[in-house]
């Protein structure tokens, strides 16, 4: 009998010490995708067409001169309530970290990206614990670059660099990336990156692997243009000049990409169905099934604006003034 309980005794340790270490696995695991959205144009009408102001200070810190403010997100970073700001600037580009834990927020830092010529970062999405964002060179307009960041890492370095880096080069408008939206699909990441006003937009797909996996890698999937795209069956055949492009994705992996503009004395999010079959003609590769709009009343989507998504049936929107941390909020 004593040999029976000390058996039973040794798997009821073993038994405790794996729960402690699945517990300790799952605290530190880092997730690489956002929630999938049950109805996203249900959720989209729920939203009140006018905001409430997100009162924040900026304390010693302000907006860096010679740019402007051009994305905005929201995300969790060790266990605290963040929002996100990109923008361009004289010399660098940056992100600017805002604490949401009490109100008034708090900008609690300035994160500098890359410096010139690659002083334009612009809007970009947070993607669970990683965002990606474009930073570009808007002088000659002909290269930039494409960066993943662990947004851990954003919190702790004081110039934090990319778990993945994509270099671009092309093109006179082409090969720029003023906004960048990413969403996993199917167990592979979606990038979605919009060049000058988003007139083309190159879409990536990557290896499968975890973003933070050193052999994870995008490779070039499909370069969508409006100039040749098949509109007869869009909800509405103009297009924007789209300074923000988010990705989100439905329960049976549907993906919709929403961009953000000020057109006709509105802010729009224009909503397009994105089919990634490799059977789908590249002039039917985004349809266009519905516009919102919104108005505004200290920020605008022709700056900076962005998609929150919290949980399967609650979406909002973030808006970012011009050249001042001021925030508001479409929910």
């Amino acid at each position: 009998m004593a040999g029976k309980d000390v058996a039973n005794n040794f798997r009821i340790v073993l038994s405790l010490l794996l729960m402690v270490t699945s517990a300790e696995s799952a605290l530190g695991a880092t997730t690489d995708a956002n929630p999938r959205v049950a109805d996203v144009l249900g959720a989209l009408q729920r939203l009140s067409a006018t905001p409430e102001s997100v009162p924040c200070r900026d304390g010693d810190l302000s907006v860096p001169s010679g740019g402007h403010l051009q994305g905005i997100q929201k995300a969790t970073i060790a266990g605290e309530p963040f929002a996100i700001l990109s923008g361009s600037a004289a010399r660098e580009s940056y992100l600017a970290l805002i604490s949401l834990a009490d109100s008034p927020g708090q900008v609690t830092a300035i994160k500098p990206l890359m410096s010139r010529p690659f002083k334009h970062a612009g809007g970009f999405q947070v993607c669970g614990d990683y965002l990606a964002v474009g930073i570009e060179d808007d002088n000659t307009k002909d290269t930039s670059r494409i960066w993943i960041l662990s947004l851990s890492e954003l919190l702790k370095s004081a110039r934090p660099k990319p778990v993945i880096e994509i270099k671009r080069q092309g093109q006179y408008k082409r090969a720029t990336a003023g906004a960048v939206g990413m969403a996993k699909v199917a167990g592979r990441h979606v990038l979605c990156v919009g060049t000058w006003d988003s007139a083309t937009i190159d879409i990536y797909r990557s290896s499968g692997k975890p973003l933070n996996d050193p052999t994870c890698a995008f490779s070039p999937f499909e370069t969508w243009d409006l100039k040749q795209a098949d509109r007869s069956e869009w909800s509405g055949r103009d297009f924007a000049s789209y300074q923000n492009l988010n990705l989100v994705v439905g329960v049976k992996d549907q993906v919709f990409l929403i961009g953000f503009a000020r057109t006709g004395g509105a802010d729009v999010a224009d909503v397009f169905a994105l089919d990634l079959g490799t059977s789908t003609s590249g002039a039917r590769r985004l349809q266009k099934i519905r516009r919102y709009s919104f108005r505004g009343r200290k920020t605008s989507f022709r700056h900076g604006a962005g998609l929150v998504v919290t949980d399967a049936k609650t979406l909002s929107i973030l808006s970012c003034g011009y050249q001042k941390f001021v925030i508001e909020r479409f929910q």
